[in-house]
């Protein structure tokens, strides 16, 4: 397994309802694919060039000073993979350069190698880097420029400019693609919405669950969910009682990167938790990335009674 690294501030932290099978499928298309967020090359992210094999640490050439007045991007080999969008978890080869000497601030390939969650609506460098992978490919090596005005050096945007190359490794999917499967009766009941995101329903009749059961909405056919496995999730809970939304990674800062062992998330979105109940947990061992289930769980010492939907994007 990768492991999972994040960057320093001075060096640009980069981690910083189904009523009927039918109903499972979006009706209109999905914005998180609307490449229109991508950043735009330009003369800074132009200059840059590196050489070497995709996935090893490049040999990379710019003339110095850089300064950008707003991020961009230029591909500089183009992947044949899967295309990036917002949603996913993609992992990351970079270097980044400072624009005004040109010295290398930091490096991370193979087992060094990063995970970025893509939310190209975000701030800062993390929001430019994500815009400036947008619609890029598995495969690729991209140049990114960040402006310093993303990059937090200097809000007036008279601070340094940041350049990174960027190679795309892999990226998890956005939402469950599995085969939509019949409904079962009793349980909550899951409408999504374009980008795959879940409303839910919690059935009018009856009392609170007591004990753990779940219900496959698409049955995926990727890599098998193990006890010991790393899995990138998109989830939402809702509360038995409440009827209200408990915590939900969707358009909180991008999946989770979860340790199916203890249920700590190793890369910490804006959700409100930490770690993730081990009786949801139990339900995804054995199940395939692309599947999506919805899960009740009881009241226990941690979490009220509460309904999850599950989406399965990746395992590592």
């Amino acid at each position: 397994m990768r492991r999972a690294t994040a960057l320093g501030r001075s060096s640009v932290a980069l981690l910083a309802l189904g009523i009927a099978a039918a109903a499972l499928t979006g009706c209109s298309s999905d914005p998180n694919t609307d490449c229109g967020s991508a950043l735009k090359s330009g003369q800074a992210s132009d200059l840059v060039t590196a050489s070497g094999k995709i996935g090893q640490k490049p040999k990379v050439t710019v003339p110095t000073p850089v300064d950008a007045a707003t991020s961009e991007r230029t591909v500089l080999t183009q992947g044949s993979g899967t295309m990036v969008h917002t949603g996913q978890l993609v992992e990351l080869g970079y270097t980044q350069l400072d624009g005004q000497s040109g010295q290398v601030a930091g490096t991370g390939y193979g087992s060094s190698s990063v995970v970025l969650p893509m939310n190209t609506s975000g701030s800062g460098v993390t929001g430019a880097i994500a815009r400036g992978l947008q619609c890029t490919t598995v495969g690729s090596r991209v140049s990114v420029a960040v402006s310093p005005k993303d990059n937090g050096s200097d809000a007036s945007g008279s601070g340094t400019t940041q350049i990174f190359v960027f190679d795309v490794i892999n990226t998890s999917l956005s939402a469950a693609n599995g085969a939509v499967r019949p409904s079962v009766s009793g349980f909550p009941t899951v409408v999504l919405a374009p980008t795959g995101q879940p409303g839910v329903t919690i059935p009018s009749s009856g009392g609170a669950p007591t004990t753990v059961r779940s219900e496959v909405l698409k049955a995926g056919d990727g890599a098998t969910v193990k006890k010991d496995s790393i899995v990138t999730l998109q989830y939402t809970a809702v509360g038995w009682d409440s009827k209200s939304v408990t915590t939900k990674s969707w358009s909180n800062g991008g999946p989770g990167l979860v340790n199916m062992s203890t249920g700590q998330l190793q890369i910490q979105n804006n959700d409100n938790v930490s770690a993730l109940p081990q009786s949801m947990l139990g339900k995804l061992v054995g199940q395939k990335v692309g599947s999506q289930l919805v899960i009740e769980t009881p009241k226990d010492n941690n979490f009220d009674a509460q309904a999850w939907v599950v989406d399965i994007l990746g395992v590592r």
